[in-house]
């Protein structure tokens, strides 16, 4: 099955003015449901696009702003409303969290406004957002969380300040207000099973730290979607007899790949990290030291 930008599709002038204007063109060879393509005409620079199952053929994609190939695909996946399930296997500081906040933030909660320091509860109808983590720590302590005090959101907080800083960051209301009148949700993984997903997008991170998805994408109802954030390198690999290849995010992707309302992002070079110049470094050394593939990685 080809992969993400294995395949160029060459073009006449005339199918590439079409491409430009938005118009999809039919591919020379058969390509997987929304695999990421390079299109080339003439002596012209190549255009990125995408195969689209709706419109069956290659279109353009729509971001190209963001620093990388894999970035802009994976804006043009949360843009896509036929995309339900999106997983994505990225490195530390490849924007992962940070750009999906951001851009489901524009897309379901940019109308929602305080007034007055408060904000009015969300109308039925109302996109929803949900943050899931699996309760694994650094060093692989599970479920160790019942010694915290406070209620569940409590115990949670401090796990998911990756995620509360970019909703006080992106949204003028921040976390908290936003929480607090229910437009978001917070919960442990392990909670969403059982959960019928309905107008709500329900954003799972760690989830190399699972040993199976299938019981969170069971979730999908109506106007439902589930993103799959993780890392499968060995340094963020903490639950016990998960490795790098066998972890519940590189199972799920097996799973459906190729599925039309399915797409899975990549994000594992140097060229992804988009967080710092230390950073990049860091992962410079990395690779360096262990090699090009980071689940090729022995600590």
């Amino acid at each position: 099955m080809l992969k993400h930008w294995e395949h160029t599709e060459y073009v006449n002038n005339e199918e590439l003015q079409a491409l430009k204007k938005g118009k999809a063109i039919i591919p020379s060879v058969s390509i997987p449901a929304n695999t990421a393509v390079y299109v080339c005409g003439h002596d012209t620079k190549r255009l990125e696009g995408i195969y689209d199952p709706e419109l069956k053929g290659i279109r353009q994609l729509t971001d190209k702003s963001a620093p990388n190939r894999d970035l802009r695909l994976y804006k043009d996946a949360i843009a896509n409303k036929n995309i339900t399930i999106l997983a994505v296997n990225g490195l530390m500081g490849t924007g992962k969290t940070s750009t999906a906040v951001e851009e489901l933030i524009n897309k379901h909660l940019n109308d929602v406004k305080a007034h007055n320091g408060m904000l009015r509860e969300p109308n039925r109808g109302q996109h929803k957002l949900l943050i899931a983590k699996p309760h694994v720590g650094a060093g692989g302590d599970t479920e160790q969380m019942g010694h915290l005090p406070g209620d569940i959101n409590e115990k949670l907080d401090p796990t998911l300040k990756n995620f509360i800083q970019y909703f006080d960051r992106f949204h003028q209301a921040g976390f908290n207000a936003l929480r607090n009148a229910g437009y978001v949700e917070i919960l442990p993984l392990a909670y969403i099973r059982g959960l019928d997903a309905t107008d709500i997008t329900i954003v799972a991170d760690e989830c190399q730290n699972t040993t199976e998805l299938i019981s969170v994408v069971t979730r999908k109802a109506a106007n439902s979607r589930i993103f799959l954030l993780g890392d499968t390198s060995p340094f963020q690999i903490d639950l016990a007899g998960n490795t790098p290849k066998k972890n519940g995010l590189t199972g799920i992707i097996d799973l459906l790949a190729g599925a039309p309302y399915f797409q899975y992002i990549e994000m594992r070079s140097l060229e992804h990290i988009v967080r710092s110049d230390e950073v990049r470094d860091i992962v410079r050394r990395l690779f360096k030291k262990y090699g090009q593939d980071p689940q090729e990685w022995i600590l």
